[in-house]
């Protein structure tokens, strides 16, 4: 298991054929366009990575959301030729069914989203996953950890926890300029109607 603090600089992964860096691969999940130019900076810093985005996010709704969201990541991935794998269901029913019989909604999406990566990982020879929902103050890291941890078990891939919250309003300030999509709430239905109705969503982060 790897733990990382934001200034993290991992020269463990590398592996060396002469001179030649052989870089590790490693599968981002990707919430969405804004957040993966804050996270991307941070783990291409020692270029020690083979980075390929993976989008899989049923929980946004509605469905036009979905695919703004989407669609924004497709054109900033294609515009910097940043590899991506995107899941394009929208397995609607089956999502509003796990997050409605969770004891906590939030717990089974952070759950879902990164058992998918590492499932798609182990299949595709990928040593690493992480998510860059890691870089929101808003979630609650401990969740997203065991979701992580629990995704791991039992599969070659493993998960490396990092801290991105530093750069979230370089995040902010990128997306900012390059004029991406910035969704006003997190993804899901209820989400939206906390946002409105000052709701607190239990995957938020703990209040001290």
């Amino acid at each position: 298991m790897q733990t990382y603090g934001h200034a993290f600089f991992r020269t463990g992964n590398t592996k060396f054929i002469g001179n030649n860096i052989i870089k590790e691969k490693l599968l981002l999940h990707v919430c969405c366009a804004p957040c993966l130019v804050g996270v991307l900076p941070s783990l291409n810093r020692n270029g020690n990575f083979d980075i390929t985005c993976f989008f899989y996010n049923p929980n946004i709704h509605p469905y036009k959301e979905n695919r703004k969201r989407l669609d924004c990541l497709k054109e900033y991935c294609s515009k910097r030729k940043i590899d991506l794998e995107a899941d394009e269901s929208y397995p609607l029913e089956q999502n509003l069914r796990t997050l409605l019989n969770a004891d906590n909604r939030c717990e089974a999406c952070f759950g879902d989203r990164l058992e998918q990566t590492a499932l798609y990982a182990e299949d595709n020879g990928y040593a690493y996953f992480t998510t860059t929902l890691l870089i929101s103050p808003y979630q609650n890291q401990i969740l997203l950890e065991k979701a992580g941890r629990t995704a791991e078990k039992g599969r070659i891939p493993e998960f490396l926890f990092i801290d991105f919250r530093n750069s979230y309003r370089e995040s902010i300030r990128i997306s900012r300029e390059l004029n991406l999509y910035r969704q006003s709430y997190c993804g899901c239905i209820m989400s939206e109607r906390d946002r409105y109705l000052n709701i607190r969503s239990p995957g938020e982060r703990p209040r001290f």
